[in-house]
């Protein structure tokens, strides 16, 4: 009974931290891109991306979820995420020829390199770490529906602990009930 409500509670305590973490990076990503202009939002130097495009396939697909680091400098070869202020969005592409601070950049499956520049001041910081497929999740989760579909997940794994634990505690209580009328719970034969 004690290791079943040591698992209820923790389930608890994982679920509560779980949404906490996911609300808390939500809404600093809403008030960093909204109310600052910050497109991508960086904690600690460290950024968080999803893939959109197939430019740097076979290293990084559509869909990956990227981590990018904010380093001092960059150097031949590194995969960069950075700003592209004549389209106004995010490009993570490979470094191919680096000048004083400045970055000539090209996506692997690209057959010229990106026809400008990449100012060190323009980005994000070097990929480090890339994990297939989480992308799509983690940009759904960031929708309302996903939001919505994370509660539901916590709220139903919320009520089965509930469930279980009252069942388990129910049928404690009538075996302990059965002892007190000294009747051990089994039928006489």
């Amino acid at each position: 009974m004690k290791a079943l409500r040591a698992v209820k509670y923790t389930v608890r305590a994982l679920l509560i931290a779980l949404v906490g973490i996911l609300l808390a990076y939500n809404i600093y990503v809403l008030v960093a891109r909204y109310a600052f202009g910050i497109g991508m939002p960086t904690v600690f130097g460290v950024g968080f991306a999803s893939v959109g495009s197939g430019s740097m396939e076979p290293e990084l697909g559509v869909g990956d979820f990227i981590v990018t680091r904010a380093q001092d400098s960059y150097e031949r070869g590194d995969i960069i995420t950075f700003y592209d202020s004549a389209r106004g969005q995010y490009v993570t592409h490979r470094i191919i020829l680096v000048s004083g601070d400045t970055y000539a950049t090209q996506g692997d499956a690209n057959d010229a390199p990106d026809p400008f520049s990449v100012p060190l001041s323009a980005v994000v910081g070097k990929v480090v770490l890339s994990v297939p497929g989480l992308g799509s999740f983690v940009s759904f989760m960031q929708t309302p529906g996903g939001m919505f579909a994370a509660a539901g997940v916590g709220i139903l794994a919320w009520v089965v602990t509930d469930v279980i634990s009252g069942a388990i505690d129910k049928k404690k209580s009538k075996k302990q009930k059965g002892k007190e009328d000294g009747n051990d719970g089994r039928a006489d034969g």
